[in-house]
Formats: C-alpha cells, structure tokens, sequence
C-alpha cells in the first residue's frame, strides 16, 4: 500500500453499518464532497435530518442475498463496512470481485482502502497509520501534530511566504532548500524576514 490523499468530488460512497465505527467512517467522508449511502439495520431519524446530503437506507443485510448485495455494490467505487463479521466478509469479497475499493472493520488484512486517523491544520493535512498493530498509538501520534501544528502556525505562515518570495528570486530549488533550513533554526531573522518581506510586498 501506499499513502495518498484523494479528490472524491462526485464519487460514490457506501456505507454499511452506522453504528460508532460506521458514524466514524461516515464523518471523515462528509467534507471529501462524495456522494455517500448508507445501509443500516437500525437508523435514527434525527441523523437522517441532520445528514441531508446523505442517502440512508434502513435494512438488514443479512437479508440480503449476494446477488442483491452484489447490485448495490456495484454502482458504488468505495466500500465502507463496520457491521458483524460474518456480512462484513460477504461484501469484502464482492466488492474486491469486482475491483472496488473495501475498507471493513473486521476484515483489515483484506482491506485494500485504509482510513487512518488524520488531522488537518491551516491546510496542512498529516495522516498516521500503524498497519492495525495500535490504533490507540495512531490517535495519539495523531494528537501530537495536530498539537504541534496549532502551535506552529506562525512558522507555517512564514514558511510558505518565504518560499514564494525565495521562488521568484533564487532559481536554483538546491539553494532555496539551504536558505529555507537555516532559516527555520533561526527565530530572531525569522522574525524580521518575514517583517521585511510583508513590508515589500
């Protein structure tokens, strides 16, 4: 597997399970501007009216035969399943049949989609993933940048202000990475360079 950050801007989302693990899910996917279904054997109609750019469907999959489930897989491209095990692993092999992207809950090592424990911060995002080993380190690796970046927001500022400034005048990116460094271990210039550089823009 490798790390990657998607646009899911009118891609399909399902859902199976909408209970904590599946609400989890649910939540990380709601600002990606995806279209998301949900499956549920017991939905509760204040989350219905609080989701209203989701679909809810309230049933129970183990009603659903494989060929049923089969349909609504299908017109589908991501896979979320967080119920029982025994249904968990009947949409895990329908869905890799036919080449669709699975996370499920139980089914981790089969999984080919992973939703790690993330944080974004002033447009910076940072995701952790342990391979399933802990996901109580990877919330708290999590916690850490999200509280090292809250409490670097100046220098993130200055950085990005610095490396455009640094763009139009030194061509060589080599050169730019050095100034860059020093910079960042020197408060007091990075103070007054970022003063100076406001000041001329």
């Amino acid at each position: 597997m490798i790390p990657v950050f998607l646009d899911l801007s009118g891609f399909n989302v399902l859902i199976f399970g909408f209970g904590s693990v599946g609400k989890r899910r649910f939540e990380k996917f709601l600002n990606s501007n995806a279209k998301i279904t949900i499956y549920s054997k017991n939905i509760d109609k204040l989350d219905i009216s609080k989701y209203e750019n989701a679909r809810f469907f309230e049933s129970d999959v183990t009603n659903l035969s494989d060929e049923e489930l089969y349909s609504i897989i299908k017109s589908h491209d991501i896979i979320i399943t967080a119920i029982d095990e025994k249904n968990n692993k009947r949409i895990v092999s329908i869905a890799k049949s036919i080449k669709k992207f699975i996370n499920s809950s139980t089914f981790e090592k089969e999984s080919n989609l992973i939703v790690p424990a993330c944080c974004e911060v002033d447009g910076v995002s940072f995701a952790v993933y342990t391979g399933g080993k802990s996901p109580i380190i990877a919330r708290e690796i999590r916690k850490n940048v999200e509280g090292y970046l809250k409490n670097s927001e100046f220098e993130l500022d200055f950085q990005n202000k610095l490396r455009d400034f640094l763009k139009s005048e030194i061509e060589d990116q080599n050169e730019r990475k050095k100034v860059l460094e020093t910079v960042f271990n020197d408060e007091k210039f990075k103070k007054e360079l970022l003063e100076l550089i406001e000041k001329h823009r």
